[in-house]
């Protein structure tokens, strides 16, 4: 009886499981490609598609080209056009070798006219660590556009291949420009490297940002000035504003296809500007949506931060939050899936502990989410231990050119992309600054620094005497500063314009003048005792926590965070705190400072995640990116939308001094710049620039000795990087 009792149950377990099996698969018939033969010019790319028939089998499919030299493509079906041919493009069934689609791509070479002759901008000296853009012309304007730079000699200037000439080092030093379709065309200059020089004179202007936009398309566009310390302000214009019309803080609207041309000119000196580029493509027909098959796509947030990502969650408090809701239902309802926000365990609580979960779990293809929110410094190990995605291809097929420059140089490592294009109508565009408890400040009977900064009376040495009057009405074991010195030095160099790492040059500016004077006002400061040296911790020190310093270095997102500036840190109900930006160099102006941005929350598209049939990684990168833009985009197209107003709304739920949050949102997005200092060289650990400005701000050691011994360390990260 037990031995028919068990041959009858593993019948029908085989029954069961094959019905089921039956009942879940759909047996592909056929493969359908999104287009037909098709030609390319040398360097264009196309992106094919495959559809499934019928609906519902699997679309998964190996990608191969018969002559890659001809065109190449990848596993995601963009077509890469290499040289003059042709090539067929094939697409296997993964699931059944037998079926297949291909199709024809004919190559063709661009064809140029013959040079003639070459224009070029010269400058006959420059003051050591300045730059300059040389700008070309090859004619006729029909001939390939295309040289090659060089120097004479690297240690005193080098020119790299966007033409930008740094200064090295003192003496001269030929820069020569040469045709590259005849180099027999060529032009050069001398140039000399003079000492020390007039950082208050602009000398040239570099406008970074997306150079493609759809039609109807808005992108926003940042200037550099440089030598970097002269003043950052600039006057936006378009050559042509058929095609493109630009707002005074770089905001730029695309009207129709073609190209327009975008002027920076330096307010200090209207001769100086710079110029860029922009192409308008047609508006791309959105693609099929795929059907993802109830599919849960599964965002991963810090547990106490999940509220920060879940529109549906009582404790979102953006402005877009019915925004987001009316998207993300649309999107779920588009591709037939589900967009759940879960938080990270335990094992993956923050910091090294995060990075190397995030590392494991992509080595094993055991993956717990498809999105993952991560600190922007971890980018490097992420990428090389294998843990996220290059998203570049996916980012040029539906990002809408919508990265901002300060996230896109943040995101990118070695040439890869590795960040969705996380954008929001009125967000904040201060990430870091001074923040300080107002009930202990208003006891000392001291006005408000965010009064003095909004009324432009907050440099160097108004930040010096301010808390010196802040310390001298303290009592004993009370001071007016708490933190890192390394933390207040970063934010102050950057207050100036002065990027400590500049990514589009490629050079240190540790040892800049304004590096040197922020140090010595906070040496200054320490010396008069108005700080705290138990100095213990780089998020919240005990003196701070327990109301015994009244101001600390931090970050926005941290104010009323429970793990950070807590809700009721000196009080329930009564703890209020205040935002300060950090000071900017004496002789500034307050409508000339700036502050850091890296662009907003840090979302990466995971590895080792084990995808069901029928969905990819581009499907789940496509949708949330979807959700991410048709949220900004449906706020931006509500006539009772109010920019502004929200702003000052977001900023009144974290801060309770106004005039903090009129100096918060008085930094548009065209006071911002993107220092990776801190990406690079983490100033918490062992032998960085956080130990060496503890040593020049509480030892007194020598300013310039102490970080010229960091310069080859920090130029070889830096390089390595971003080079």
């Amino acid at each position: 009886m037990k031995k028919f009792f068990a041959i009858y149950l593993a019948l029908f377990l085989v029954l069961f499981l094959t019905g089921c099996k039956d009942k879940d698969t759909v047996k592909l018939e056929s493969l359908t490609l999104n287009r037909e033969n098709f030609s390319l010019v040398v360097d264009e790319t196309a992106q094919l598609s495959v559809t499934a028939n019928p609906k519902g089998a699997s679309a998964r499919v190996d990608w191969i080209s018969s002559n890659p030299a001809v065109a190449t493509v990848s596993d995601s079906g963009l077509v890469t056009a290499k040289s003059p041919g042709t090539a067929t493009i094939t697409a296997i069934s993964k699931v059944d070798k037998t079926k297949s689609v291909s199709v024809t791509v004919t190559v063709t070479e661009l064809t140029y006219d013959d040079p003639e002759s070459l224009e070029i901008t010269t400058k006959e000296s420059l003051a050591l660590h300045g730059t300059f853009t040389i700008s070309f012309t090859v004619n006729p304007a029909t001939a390939k556009q295309e040289v090659e730079f060089s120097s004479s000699d690297e240690t005193v200037a080098t020119v790299n291949d966007a033409g930008i000439v740094v200064a090295r080092g003192l003496g001269t030093a030929t820069i020569t420009v040469t045709v590259t379709a005849n180099p027999e065309i060529s032009r050069s200059f001398t140039l000399t490297v003079t000492e020390g020089g007039d950082i208050t004179k602009p000398e040239s202007i570099v406008i970074t940002g997306e150079t493609e936009v759809e039609e109807g398309g808005v992108i926003q566009l940042s200037a550099t000035v440089y030598p970097l310390g002269v003043s950052q302000e600039v006057v936006w214009s378009v050559l042509n504003t058929q095609y493109a019309t630009i707002t005074e803080n770089g905001r730029l609207t695309a009207l129709k296809q073609g190209s327009v041309y975008v002027i920076a000119t330096s307010v200090v000196d209207e001769n100086v500007s710079g110029m860029l580029s922009i192409r308008i493509k047609a508006k791309q027909e959105e693609e099929p949506y795929p059907d993802l098959g109830n599919y849960t796509i599964q965002i991963m947030a810090a547990a106490h931060a999940t509220h920060e990502h879940d529109p549906f969650d009582a404790k979102y408090v953006s402005v877009d939050k019915a925004a987001k809701q009316e998207v993300w239902r649309d999107v779920e309802s588009k591709f037939n899936c589900t967009l759940e926000i879960v938080p990270y365990p335990d094992a993956a609580s923050w910091g090294p502990q995060r990075v190397s979960w995030l590392i494991q779990k992509a080595s094993t293809n055991t993956a717990e989410a498809d999105i993952f929110v991560a600190a922007r410094e971890w980018t490097k190990e992420l990428v090389d231990g294998g843990a996220c995605e290059d998203l570049t291809e996916y980012y040029n097929k539906y990002g809408r050119n919508q990265m901002s420059s300060s996230l896109r140089a943040a995101a990118t490592y070695k040439g890869g992309l590795y960040a969705f294009p996380a954008v929001s109508a009125a967000s904040i565009n201060v990430e870091k600054g001074i923040f300080y408890n107002v009930n202990l400040l208003n006891s000392l009977n001291i006005e408000s620094p965010a009064k003095a900064f909004n009324e432009g009376r907050w440099t160097y040495t108004d930040f010096y005497n301010y808390m010196k009057e802040v310390q001298s009405k303290l009592g004993d074991g009370q001071y007016a500063l708490a933190g890192e010195p390394s933390k207040y030095w970063v934010g102050m160099v950057n207050a100036g314009g002065v990027k400590l790492a500049d990514t589009m040059t490629l050079t240190l500016n540790i040892l800049h003048q304004y590096s040197a004077d922020a140090a010595a006002v906070l040496r200054d400061l320490f010396a008069e005792g108005a700080w705290d040296p138990a100095n213990d911790s780089w998020e919240v020190t005990t003196s701070f926590n327990d109301g015994q310093s009244v101001f600390q270095h931090g970050e926005y997102w941290f104010v009323k965070t429970d793990n950070r500036f807590k809700p009721d840190m000196w009080g329930e109900g009564t703890t209020k705190y205040g935002f300060v930006p950090y000071p900017y160099p004496d002789g500034f102006s307050r409508s000339a400072t700036r502050t850091y941005s890296a662009g907003g929350h840090y979302y990466i598209l995971g590895k080792g995640r084990q995808y069901p049939s029928g969905v990819t990684a581009k499907d789940v990168y496509r949708a949330y990116t979807l959700v991410l833009l048709g949220t900004k985009e449906y706020l931006e197209n509500s006539v009772t939308f109010d920019e502004a107003q929200e702003m000052r709304n977001q900023a009144q739920s974290r801060l309770d001094d106004p005039e903090s949050i009129e100096a918060l949102i008085f930094f548009g997005p065209d006071k911002t710049l993107f220092d990776p200092i801190e990406l690079i060289d983490p100033l918490w650990t062992e032998g960085s620039l956080g130990q060496a400005l503890r040593a020049i701000v509480f030892n007194g050691d020598d300013f310039y000795e102490t970080l010229a011994s960091h310069i080859t360390r920090l130029e070889f990260k830096l390089r390595e990087v971003y080079g």
